[in-house]
């Protein structure tokens, strides 16, 4: 019997580690029906395209914004001058659920699909983070529809600064990703990650203007600048202004808090690409 021989594990990489980029990308960008199929059957799988599914992908924001609205609204004191309150608070959950499906998503898909066929075959390993960021962009783009009825409810109005909206949205897209990105690759090198990232998101959600006004930190003082630090912080605010109006006339302004939102949302999306794909080749070895 003839002697099998390990196979080669190459890499096709720069002085910097990492592949070459417009090689890489041009092999990414030929996966992209692969990416919007892949996108599909993952969006099947989680019984979405059933009709519980699709309500209760809708409903669950605004449960989880009801219970908020009772607990800092109600009980906490925090003050409820109307519904327009729920309303900010369930528009606001929206976004950031978007942003934790996106983290979450690719997390899992990375970890199981680096080890089975992506493991076995030359797709750029980027392509499944990519594939979930889409399921994680139609599903909030579907969830919308719910809050449209929950604004018009809550008597949040019109505003020109809707109009910057869809700007927030693809900011917050582009931080997801890139801290989904930043989490994988640490998840396949330090396994506690996956388990860790859940309650760290819901806290940084807590520590964000998410589910109170940000007009509570508007102030000076060394704790209320070291909270404006937050990233979530001006993505809220953009968010919150854009789709209810200015809370503060004399607060901040969604231009400057779009402004400081991309600073992040750019340099986190880079950071976790220039990573991900240094370290890719690893991860079905690690897997």
């Amino acid at each position: 019997m003839s002697s099998q021989t390990s196979p080669k594990i190459t890499r096709r990489a720069t002085r910097s580690g990492l592949p070459q980029l417009s090689v890489y990308f041009s092999e990414a960008w030929r996966f992209r029906t692969f990416a919007w199929r892949w996108s599909l059957a993952d969006v099947k799988a989680r019984n979405f395209e059933t009709s519980l599914g699709r309500i209760w992908h809708i409903i669950n924001p605004l449960l989880f914004g009801l219970i908020y609205f009772i607990f800092v609204g109600i009980i906490a004191g925090g003050g409820v001058g109307s519904i327009s309150f729920l309303g900010a608070i369930v528009g606001n959950l929206y976004a950031f659920l978007f942003f934790n499906m996106i983290v979450t998503m690719a997390i899992a898909t990375v970890q199981s699909g680096a080890g089975g066929v992506l493991g076995q075959s030359s797709i750029p390993r980027i392509v499944v983070p990519i594939a979930s960021t889409i399921t994680s962009m139609n599903l909030f783009l579907r969830s919308l529809v719910a809050y449209a009825l929950m604004h018009i409810i809550s008597q949040r109005g019109l505003h020109i600064e809707m109009l910057l909206a869809p700007i927030v949205v693809i900011l917050i897209c582009m931080f997801g990703f890139g801290f989904a990105l930043i989490c994988a690759t640490l998840n396949v090198y330090i396994r506690d990650v996956s388990r860790l990232i859940p309650h760290f998101l819901r806290l940084w959600m807590y520590l964000s203007p998410v589910i109170w006004e940000y007009t509570r930190i508007t102030g000076g003082g060394t704790l209320n600048q070291l909270a404006r630090l937050n990233p979530w912080y001006s993505a809220m605010t953009a968010w919150t202004i854009s789709l209810g109006g200015t809370l503060d006339p004399n607060g901040p302004k969604i231009w400057e808090q779009i402004g400081v939102f991309s600073i992040w949302s750019v340099a986190i999306f880079f950071v976790g690409i220039f990573l991900f794909i240094s370290k890719e080749d690893e991860f079905a070895i690690r897997n």
